[in-house]
């Protein structure tokens, strides 16, 4: 599933990637978005060597970041247990309202991020940014991410769609240059953000970035 449009983060407060929300059979959320990862899936013989070429790739990726700042790396990993979150999610499966897991919805509420015009006013900017980075106005929507950036500092969605659409431009596209998320060496003056994803993460405490929830 793809989201082009940011609409996670507009209805339901996503500000990171991978994020989980918990919602039961009555359409209510029982947990509001947290870091979360699935389990290893099985999937079909077709869809196998895509997966682990892709996979790969990424392993690569994040072996060059590793190797190249391995403190980075732990502040991205820390914060919410990755291995044991699938339990608690069979343990909601199971068990219902009854699970230790499942939040009320007064607990709910105090465990979302508040909404406040600021909040608002960045989503406006960030939206307004999509759209005319969509129809070629590259600079007005640099303009448009950067107010989206000072407004939302801990939205890392808005960040990373930013630094992204122009890291792929200086990398050149390709199947990997979405990932390129900051200044090429040399490049750093034309660089058109306050911040980078190597900076800024390299400055968040670690389990900040995926903030522990359970």
């Amino acid at each position: 599933m793809l989201d082009p449009k940011h609409q996670l983060d507009a209805l339901f407060g996503v500000v990171n990637i991978p994020n989980i929300i918990w919602i039961d059979e009555a359409g209510m959320i029982v947990r509001p978005p947290e870091p979360g990862w699935p389990p290893g899936d099985d999937y079909p013989d077709w869809l196998r060597g895509f997966v682990d070429d892709r996979a790969a790739a990424a392993e690569r990726k994040a072996a060059e970041i590793e190797n190249d700042n391995p403190e980075l790396a732990a502040r991205i990993r820390g914060g919410q247990d990755r291995s044991s979150y699938p339990d608690a999610i069979r343990d909601w499966a199971q068990k219902g309202a009854e699970s230790e897991f499942a939040m009320t919805p007064d607990q709910v509420l105090d465990a979302s991020t508040d909404r406040g015009v600021g909040k608002s006013e960045g989503a406006a900017h960030f939206e307004l940014a999509n759209h005319l980075w969509t129809i070629g106005d590259r600079e007005s929507a640099i303009m448009h991410f950067n107010e989206a950036h000072r407004l939302q500092p801990d939205n890392w969605t808005y960040k990373r769609q930013a630094w992204s659409l122009v890291g792929n431009e200086n990398a050149g596209g390709g199947e990997l240059g979405r990932f390129n998320q900051g200044p090429l060496p040399g490049a750093e003056a034309d660089w058109p953000f306050d911040g980078n994803f190597t900076a800024e993460t390299s400055r968040t405490p670690a389990g900040d970035y995926y903030p522990k929830t359970m």
